[in-house]
This record gives structure tokens, sequence and C-alpha cells, in this order.
């Protein structure tokens, strides 16, 4: 399904997840995933501005796994939420990243996130401490860079193939029941959200659900 553009107009079962913090430094990644997180109402200096559609990148971190209830998963990190347009500009941030996937995209062109699910990467990881806990660091996504395409099938395989573009308007979209940290914080505050629910420390990616 392709993302779908936009203009203005509890209680968890407790799980056993053993993770250790990846390394500062550079890993492998690939696009497994693309976040719809819907309208974000915009605010500037104290101004209210038109309501933008911000989406995050999903990344599985190549190689890297933790455990859930004994269960062995892949490692899946959230970029920051950006702003995105009807088409790419370079005034925002969509340009930027989606030219790591397809390095011929140009401003004024209209992205397609679908196509570019599954490429390779590569992402460097930094922590954040948790606001509350100082000994408890988070892994996050510093910066992602592009890989030359002779360089992508040296990359092995994602392990997540199930998730692809979100819809924020689907309940039952794949990619909205693994938000987790700002992402999911985004998420629940966007514009019609009915949403109660929101991340326990919204400055870091948090522990990973999926």
């Amino acid at each position: 399904m392709a993302l779908v553009r936009r203009t203005e107009g509890s209680t968890k079962e407790t799980r056993d997840i053993q993770m250790e913090n990846l390394e500062e430094r550079e890993y492998e990644a690939r696009l497994v995933a693309v976040a719809d997180l819907g309208l974000q109402v915009q605010e500037y200096k104290g101004e209210v501005k038109n309501p933008a559609q911000q989406i995050s990148l999903g990344l599985e971190i190549v190689g890297e796994t933790y455990t859930v209830d004994g269960e062995e998963k892949p490692r899946l990190l959230w970029s920051k939420p950006f702003n995105i347009y009807r088409n790419l500009t370079e005034k925002g941030n969509e340009l930027k990243y989606y030219s790591i996937f397809d390095p011929s995209a140009e401003d004024g062109d209209t992205p397609d996130w679908d196509s570019q699910i599954g490429k390779a990467c590569s992402v460097y990881i930094v922590h954040s401490e948790d606001k509350k806990d100082k000994s408890k660091l988070y892994d996050n996504i510093g910066k992602i860079v592009a890989i030359p395409a002779k360089y992508q099938e040296s990359v092995p395989p994602a392990s997540i193939t199930d998730l692809g573009v979100g819809n924020a308007d689907d309940p039952d979209n794949p990619v909205n029941k693994v938000l987790y940290g700002l992402t999911k914080f985004v998420f629940d505050k966007r514009i019609g959200s009915n949403t109660e629910e929101s991340a326990p420390n919204p400055s870091t990616d948090g522990d990973s659900p999926y």
C-alpha cells in the first residue's frame, strides 16, 4: 500500500526483554518500514502554523538481535520523525532521507517509499540517557548514510519482511503495532488521534517491541 499523503482539512502484558546496548559506531542496516505518523500540529516561536504530516523510517540493524520471552528477534530502530509534503523539496528533510535510498531523487519529485523498502544503508548509533534513570541508556539513530549501489548486494538481507509502509488511519496496519519511543509518542498525538497512551520517555527510542 502506498503512503497516503495528507492535507489539512492501557494495559500491557509484561514481557521478559533481554537487550544489550549496541556500541556507538556505524552499522549496516536495511529499510524495513516507513511509519505514517499522521498530521501533526506545527508551532514556531509561539505561532501555530498549518499542520504537517510526519513519517519515521524503521531500520533493521543487520545481524543484531535481542530476545523477548526467550525468542530471538531482529533489532529495529526508528529515525527521528520528519515532515513530508506533496512532493520532495529542498526546504524539507524528506529529500535528504529519500536520496539515501534513491540518489537520483530531485526537488519536485513524487517519492515512492514502497519501492525503497528493503534497500541497504549505514547507520550511526548513538546513546541517550533515560531522563529518570541516568544509568539506563537507549540506542538511537544518530545519522543515516547511503551505501553505493555496487556494495548494496554485499549487505545481508533483512529478517523483517512483513512491515512496509504504514497508514495512520488503519489500526490493523502492521507498522502501527511496532512503534515505540519518540516515534510512538508522535504517532499518539497526531491530529484526530483518540489514543490516550503515550511513550513513557518520548526523548528516546526505548525498547523495541518487534
